[in-house]
C-alpha cells in the first residue's frame, strides 16, 4: 500500500527553514492540509508565511511542542498522519546563558512529539534541523 500524506503537522513553521518549507509545499500540494504549530518565540514571524495565510490548506496553531495534551489533541482532532519537525531554539550564543530553555525546546519538545506520534500512529516523522542543534562534526 502506498503512503500518501494528507494531514501534515509542521512544527516551527514561522521560523526560517520551516516557513520556506510551508511556502513551497502548500502551493505545490493544494490537496494536502498543513497545520503550522509554532510557539512564536524570538526567531519566529508570521510575516514569513503571510502569503499563504489565506490558503484553504494552511492553518496556524500557536502552541508549545512540549505540551503533551495539546500535541495529542492536534494529532487526533486534525487526523495528522505526518509530522515535519523544524521547531528548535538555534541561536548558539543565546544558549550559553539560557541552556535550560534550549534543552526544553530541543530535547523535551522533540521527545514529546515522538511520544505523541507513537501514541497516534503517525505514519511518517521527519526531523529537520541545523548544525547548531546537532553539533560540530555531524
Amino acid at each position: 500500500m502506498t503512503y500518501t500524506p494528507k494531514n501534515i503537522l509542521v512544527t516551527g513553521g514561522c521560523g526560517f527553514i520551516g516557513s520556506h518549507f510551508l511556502n513551497s509545499m502548500t502551493t505545490k500540494y493544494p490537496d494536502y492540509m498543513f497545520y503550522n504549530m509554532d510557539s512564536m518565540t524570538y526567531c519566529a514571524s508570521q510575516r514569513r508565511v503571510e502569503n499563504i495565510s489565506d490558503y484553504s490548506n494552511y492553518h496556524f496553531i500557536k502552541g508549545d511542542i512540549c505540551s503533551v495534551d495539546l500535541v495529542n489533541y492536534i494529532m487526533l482532532e486534525k487526523r495528522i498522519d505526518t509530522v515535519v519537525h523544524f521547531a528548535a531554539e538555534s541561536h548558539v550564543d543565546s544558549s550559553f546563558g539560557n541552556s535550560l530553555t534550549f534543552t526544553r525546546s530541543n530535547v523535551q519538545g522533540t521527545h514529546t512529539l515522538l511520544e505523541c506520534a507513537k501514541q497516534n500512529n503517525i505514519k511518517r516523522f521527519i526531523h529537520i534541523s541545523t548544525d547548531e542543534l546537532y553539533g560540530r562534526g555531524c
